[in-house]
């Protein structure tokens, strides 16, 4: 099974559909590209809307760094980063 396929399996989409991507530093941070807008904020999660979902980053200490337009960087301590 190629890849792809697997990841479309997965997530229950086809894979274009996820326009976005997540760029995850253990222990420095998450930048989420292709972000539509925060959705939800606390130091333990962090909701960033996307096309067809959402992000979602779980730590500790986690803040919002910086925003751009369809750029979002988080520093914390990021445990789990999980598509919903």
């Amino acid at each position: 099974m190629a890849f792809s396929d697997e990841l479309e399996e997965k997530l229950g989409r086809a894979v274009s559909e996820a326009a976005c991507r997540v760029n995850w530093f253990p222990g420095a941070g998450v930048i989420v590209e292709g972000g539509k807008g925060l959705y939800y904020y606390s130091p333990e999660c962090v909701k960033v809307r996307v096309k067809g979902g959402m992000i979602v980053v779980e730590g500790k200490d986690l803040f919002v760094y910086e925003t751009r337009t369809d750029e979002l960087a988080l520093r914390g301590k990021a445990e789990c980063v999980r598509w919903e």
